[in-house]
């Protein structure tokens, strides 16, 4: 065997028993004499592999051919980010600190495979399988959500009770002031505590904390034209071969889970297009007025 196939066949087991989750990154690292950063890199770039081959797999019809295996390529990407194993996918788009692949490994084992799950735990059953601070941090994340969703409601009912007028409140982003004039609602919220999720006109999108760095990044500079050299620098400073395809992985990827959420039809496609603005040969702006963004 060839020192060049020895290597590959290192590559594959190390990303095997990464996304197995069957061994924890300690000691992945140890075998493999690699650092962490390594490690989640290597992942994250086969990662985008993989993403490519299904969008390639997709336009070649295999949504309607071959749906079963586009959706394996797809899971295997995520997984290749995260880490774990398929059943615990769910649990680690969470990103509750401290919630790591061994934890999440734990709770799958235990049957806890999402949030619906961990909701039917009480502390003192989540402290069996996880230490006490990281139980009362997920308690209090679910705790955060039910009020916020419960809020929410009480928002909408408060604000207006004809649900017709709301929905097209939330899709077109424009509130009537008292003399009938519009004028932009909150596009974009983001919160730095809370790096799992953004709102996307009132709507909240879950994403990775890459990808909320990225946004965070664009909305510090609402406005600016960010050259590629400097988001990668910025957000990749400690990897010296990132490149541009990284920075279009997590803004596809981005869009893709924002577009589920508000709806993916070319009206929002566009909408996004436009508020996420390629500047052609110079880099990247977020395309809002200032009342249309909201930092917490």
């Amino acid at each position: 065997m060839s020192l060049e196939d020895r290597l590959a066949f290192k590559k594959t087991l190390l990303l095997y028993n990464w996304i197995m989750g069957s061994k924890e990154v300690k000691a992945i690292e140890q075998e493999y004499s690699l650092y962490r950063g390594a490690i989640l890199r290597l992942g994250e770039g086969f990662s985008w592999l993989a993403n490519s081959l299904a969008a390639i797999a997709e336009s070649r019809g295999w949504k309607k051919k071959r749906e079963e295996d586009l959706k394996k390529i797809r899971i295997l990407s995520k997984r290749l980010i995260e880490g774990i194993k398929e059943e615990g996918l769910n649990l680690a788009r969470l990103y509750i600190p401290g919630l790591s692949r061994y934890y999440i490994g734990k709770l799958v084992r235990e049957g806890c495979s999402d949030e619906k799950g961990l909701q039917g735990l009480s502390e003192e059953e989540l402290a069996k399988a996880l230490p006490e601070r990281l139980a009362q941090r997920i308690k209090s994340r679910i705790k955060e959500e039910k009020e916020n969703q419960e809020a929410k409601k009480q928002k909408v009912k408060a604000n207006d009770s004809n649900a017709e007028t709301e929905h097209r409140k939330l899709t077109t982003g424009e509130l009537k002031t008292e003399t009938g004039e519009l004028k932009p609602a909150t596009i974009l919220e983001i919160d730095p505590h809370r790096p799992d999720r953004i709102l996307f006109l009132g709507k909240e999108v879950k994403v990775t904390p890459l990808a909320f760095s990225l946004i965070s990044l664009l909305a510090q500079n609402r406005g600016k034209v960010l050259t590629y050299d400097y988001i990668l620098d910025t957000l990749w400073k400690e990897d010296e071969d990132a490149t541009y395809h990284r920075l279009w992985y997590h803004l596809s990827n981005t869009k893709k889970d924002i577009l589920k959420i508000i709806g993916n039809n070319k009206k929002n496609q566009k909408k996004l297009k436009t508020i996420f603005k390629v500047i052609r040969g110079r880099g990247l702006i977020l395309n809002i007025e200032e009342k249309e963004l909201k930092i917490l």
